[in-house]
Formats: structure tokens, sequence, C-alpha cells
């Protein structure tokens, strides 16, 4: 009862000391509650800090992802902007005029495909290095966000672990070659054939002019005008064309066959006497002879260029009619005079008194084997005057039909020449195209595989310290001191691709810091190589509906190309070659690490989630550097990152002589 007073008065209420009793118990509880929630709140923090040093992990791995991705880009690229500049040399080695640009053009192609190989093969080699530094980075990113996170006398020490736990990355298809090799010796022999038929067309141009004119333009006169003025031709027998491109040779061959046809025809003698009389038989006979010799010429084209052309000279002088059968055609009445056979002109010469000897020709006469008549004094001469007098004056049919058959017989030498030429053009383009063809056949093979250490994603494991007391505002009046208990925690975070992002702008950004570096602005070389290889290197990651673009619009700048010639053909293959060949775009959408279940890590990488968890909660050790960290719990982590810079490759800049070194800066990044 004693005991029971002290808390309660016999005539009833609480005495002091049950009041200050239960004063105090009630502070005792609501801290030790505190105390309760600070420890609870603490110990959760362990996890949160967890998520943060996976995320941390998993950022090393997607910034050496877009590293890739922006070096392949560059393989790539390099690879199409070489061979459009090489289709482009070639196109324009088919061009007349454009040779010194089309070997500058190949040149150029030649040395961004080797530029491209020394490139890939130095890339490939350097970003396998950094894949051997990324367990360490993710340990030391993991390591250094752990620590970061300590406060209020809390420490942290964590890890992470990326899986795979070495690299599956596949390089090859970026090391493989781009064989152009023979498509230089391609392009000179086109070059060489394109001259030859440029020069060649050329000539035939000339001669064909100089033919046209003969025919139809007056100068002082010509062919077509002869004719109407001679036989009286006009109409559709005698055609005008006022362009050469409208005219070829079948014209003055219709023309001449009309006209001789005519002519022999119309002819009367001009007066009665025997000497007109002889003239007009020997015109007669020469416009016999020269239809005959022009129902034998011809001119027709060959599909394939060549030209089949053959107009006849005909004689212009008497040792030229000595060649031709009015000389030889015993075709002139013969009498014996004083028992002697006497060649005439006609029977009707006044010289012709005996009787009818037969016939004989012009070169009897010569020989002796018949007389030479006195009157009408018929011989070689006659003949040789009706040709020399029509075809040296200007005036005459023949002294343009002669310009003709000159222009003709060169006219077909060099469009023969031409069609040989372009027939080598075709060859050499052929060889060029197929050889074209197999190296951009060889860009098309499957882009490298990308899985570093941490592709399936990277597991951190963090420990809280032990001994941390609560905060002595809670424990110091009315509680003995408290500790927060030793904790752990486990996290796993993978890349994601961000549907918001736009990987272009990593590209285009890419890009204008390396020209900027370089030196200049893509804007003074928009046109140019360096142009190409931006538009192809920022398309990689869209659409390659652009660098089929790019490269039609680099073919597009060869000038000169006409339609049915081989630079036409050449330009149309090579185009459509870039229009199938397929080339897929990369996903170059940012890759952003987001925290994911642990066991979707473990698993993918062939662990048991729980045995797992154990084993790396055990094995973490409570403090170390980041690689004694990551090798406890079974990370291999590598130790030649240098000092701190990596170069992963030197990257020429197309279209100069420059070259600027791609490093990394990963010295920041290791905690050691």
């Amino acid at each position: 009862m004693r005991f029971i007073s002290l808390f309660v008065r016999d005539e009833g209420g609480y005495t002091t000391v049950a009041v200050a009793t239960a004063l105090l118990a009630s502070m005792s509880l609501v801290f030790g509650l505190a105390v309760t929630q600070w420890t609870l709140s603490r110990s959760a923090d362990v996890q949160e800090v967890a998520d943060a040093s996976a995320l941390a992990a998993a950022n090393v791995v997607g910034s050496y992802c877009t590293i890739a991705q922006v070096i392949d880009a560059c393989v790539l690229s390099m690879g199409l902007a070489g061979m459009a500049t090489l289709g482009a040399g070639l196109v324009a080695s088919a061009v007349p005029g454009a040779q010194t640009a089309a070997e500058r053009a190949v040149q150029m192609g030649e040395r961004l495909l080797s530029s491209r190989r020394r490139f890939a093969r130095s890339a490939s080699s350097g970003l396998s290095r950094l894949e051997k530094a990324i367990p360490l980075l993710c340990a030391g990113n993991a390591a250094s966000c752990a620590r970061a996170n300590g406060e209020q006398g809390i420490s942290y020490a964590g890890c992470a672990v990326p899986f795979p736990l070495e690299s599956r990355s596949d390089f090859s298809s970026m090391r493989e070659s781009v064989d152009a090799d023979g498509i230089d010796d391609a392009a000179d022999r086109l070059q060489e054939a394109t001259q030859r038929a440029d020069e060649a067309k050329k000539r035939a141009d000339d001669h064909l002019e100089r033919a046209w004119r003969a025919d139809c333009v007056d100068d002082p006169s010509c062919l077509s005008s002869r004719a109407s003025s001679l036989a009286g031709m006009g109409g559709m027998e005698n055609p005008v064309v006022d362009l050469p491109t409208l005219w070829d040779f079948g014209m003055p061959i219709e023309r001449s066959r009309t006209y001789y046809g005519a002519r022999y025809i119309q002819e009367a003698p001009d007066g009665s006497d025997i000497e007109s009389i002889t003239d007009s038989i020997a015109r007669e006979a020469y416009y016999g002879y020269a239809l005959d010799e022009v129902d034998g010429a011809y001119y027709h084209e060959e599909a394939d260029g060549h030209v089949g052309l053959y107009l006849p000279h005909l004689a212009k002088n008497s040792n030229e009619v000595r060649e031709t059968r009015l000389y030889t055609d015993a075709s002139w009445p013969c009498t014996y005079e004083d028992d002697v056979p006497v060649l005439h002109s006609t029977l009707a010469c006044p010289g012709a008194l005996g009787e009818y000897g037969g016939t004989a020709s012009v070169a009897d006469v010569e020989s002796g084997a018949v007389g030479h008549c006195d009157v009408c004094k018929m011989d070689v001469g006659d003949l040789g005057r009706v040709a020399s007098i029509s075809t040296i004056a200007t005036n005459g049919y023949e002294h343009y039909w002669q310009i003709i058959v000159e222009e003709s017989e060169q006219y077909e030498q060099a469009r023969n020449e031409q069609a040989d030429a372009e027939r080598d053009m075709r060859e050499a383009a052929e060889e060029g195209k197929s050889i074209f063809d197999r190296a951009l056949e060889q860009l098309s093979v499957p882009r490298p595989r990308i899985c570093p250490p941490g592709a399936w994603g990277c597991v951190s494991v963090v420990k809280r310290g032990a001994g941390t007391p609560a905060p002595s505002e809670l424990v110091d009046s009315f509680l003995t001191e408290s500790e927060l208990p030793a904790g752990a925690a486990i996290s796993a975070a993978a890349l994601a691709p961000d549907d918001a992002s736009n990987g272009n702008d990593v590209l285009s950004r890419f890009f204008d810091g390396v020209t900027s570096d370089a030196g200049f602005s893509v804007g003074g070389l928009l046109g140019g190589v360096t142009g190409l290889w931006g538009k192809m290197l920022v398309s990689y990651g869209s659409s390659f509906d652009a660098a089929d673009n790019a490269a039609e619009a680099m073919l597009e700048r060869v000038d000169g190309v006409f339609g049915g010639t081989v630079g036409s053909w050449l330009k149309q293959r090579i185009g459509e070659t870039f229009s199938v060949l397929g080339l897929q775009p990369a996903d170059m959408r940012a890759k952003k690490p987001v925290l994911v279940g642990t066991d979707k890590v473990l698993g993918k990488a062939g662990f048991a989630h729980v045995g797992k968890v154990r084993a790396l909660i055990q094995a973490m050790p409570s403090g170390g550097t980041p690689r004694e960290m990551a090798r406890a719990l079974g990370s291999y982590v590598a130790s030649d990152v240098g000092g701190g810079r990596l170069v992963i490759a030197e990257l020429p800049i197309p279209g100069t002589e420059l070259s600027i070194p791609l490093t990394v800066d990963v010295f920041s990044m290791v905690a050691t």
C-alpha cells in the first residue's frame, strides 16, 4: 500500500511522482520510436544507393555503345562516300573533256576506301581495348556513386559487375576490306577510249558538216542548186535540209541518181555541127557512166555505231577516164576508110563514108587498133573534157559531188574509229561497273555486333558500414546509445532505347565537332567529298534513302552525260546499284540506363538468382579499391587504360589531308 501511495493519493488523484514517471515513460517511448524510425529510414537508403550505383555502372556501358555506333557510322559512311566518289569518277571517265576531274575523283575515292580500311582496323582495335576497361569503369562509377551518397556519418561501399563479364562483340565485318582494285585501270582505259571517241566524233561531225554544205548550202553553189539549174529538179526529188544533224549521205546519193538519170534523158546537142554533136554524145556517155557508178553507192549505219558508206569517185580528167569503162567499153561505131577501121562519135559523122566496121573503144584508138577520125576527132580527150570542166568549175555538179565523196571517206573512217572507241568504252565501263558492284556488296555485310561487358545489364552490390550511432538528439536524454546495423542491397540496371531521342543529333553534333576541330566549316565544302561524307554519316541513323539520294546527287554533279551514251548507261547502273543495296539504318536512339530485376540480368548470364545474390553480398568487402571490390565479386578488370586517355582511332577527314585522333578520357572515371 505504501508503494501505491507514492503514485495515488488516499483522497484520490495522482501524485507528483506518478505524473513525473508517466512523463518520463512517454518521452522514452517517443524517442524510442523516433530512433526506430530513423533506423528503418536509414536502412532503406542502402537500396536507393544500390539502385543509383547500378544506374551509374550502366551509364558507362551506354556511353561505350554510343562511341561504338558513331565509329561504325564513320566506317560505313566513309565506305559509301568512297564508292559514290568512285562511281562519279567512273561516270566522268565516260564524259569527253572530264578526264582530269575523273582522275581526281577516282583517286579521291580510292583514298577514301584506303582511309576507311586503316580507320576501321585501328577503330576495332581501339574499341576492343576500351571494352576491356569497361568492368573497371563500371566498378569505379558504382563505387564513386556509393561513396558520394554517404551522409550524416553513414558510409557506403559499393561495386557493380557487368554482364556478360567478357566482351561478346564482333567487329569482324568492320575490319572487312572493300576491294576496288582494278577500278583505276578500268577508269584509265575508259578515259583513253572516251578521248579517242570524242576526237573521232569531232572529226566525223566536221566532215559531215562540210559534206552537208556541199550538198545543201550555196557557196557559191551546191549540189542541190546545180541539180535544180541543170536538170530542173525540185520538190521531193531535190530536198534541202537546214541543219547537218538532219542530213546524211543518203541524200546526195539519191539526189545524184535522179540527177544523172535526168541528164542522160535530157541530153541534146547545142548545135547541128559535128563538133556540137560529138560533145553531146560524150556528155551522154559520161552521164550513163556516172549513173551506173552512183547506182552502186550506199550508206547505212549499224546498231553498234559503225558506218557502211560508199560514194564513187567520178573520173575528172582524161587520165582518170582511162581507168573507167568509158575507156574500155567497145561502144563507139567504126567504118572502113581506105580499108582501115576508123572510130567515130556517130555514124552521122561526115567522116564516116566507108562500110560499117562494128564497134570499138577509145582505148583501141590509143593502141592503134582502130584509126582516129579527123572530122569528129572522137577520142579519150572528149570524154575527159566533160568530166574536167564540170569538176573544176564551181558551177559544175561534179565539183560539189567530189567534195562530198572526199568528205564521206573521212567521215566513214572517223565514225568507225568512234564506234571502235565506244566499244572499248563499253567494255571498260562494264569492267569498272563489275568491280564497283563487288566492292559495294562488301559494304552490305551485317553491321558489327556490339555486345560489350554490361550489354545485358550491370548488377550493383552496396554495403552500409556498421556502428553508425543514432543522432545524439534522439538518444542522449532518454535512451542509451543506439547504432545503425550493417546492411546490404543489390540492384540491377540495363540499357533501354530512348524513343524521345534522335540518333541523327548525335551524329550531326559529332560531324560538326570533327569539322570544327579540322579548322573549317562544312558549309564551305558542301558539294565536295566532305559534304557527301557528312550527309551519309548523318543518314546512318535514320534512313539509307538519304544515303542513296546523296550518292545520286553526287552522280548528278557529273555534267555532260547525255542519254544513249556509255556515260548515261554507267550513271544509271551505278545509281541502281545504290538503290538496291538494301543497307538498313542503325538504331541510333540514345541508350539510357533503367532499373531492372536482378533476376533478369543474372538469369541471362546463366546464374541462379537467389544463390548468386547471396554470393555477391557475402563476397562484397567493406572497403578497398574498385578493382579489388570488382575482383572480389568475380569480375576481372583491365588495368591497361594508360594515363586515362585512350585513343580509339585516327579519323581521316574525307577530302582533306587531315586526320583527327578520337580519344576517350577514362582517367576521371577510374577510382584507383
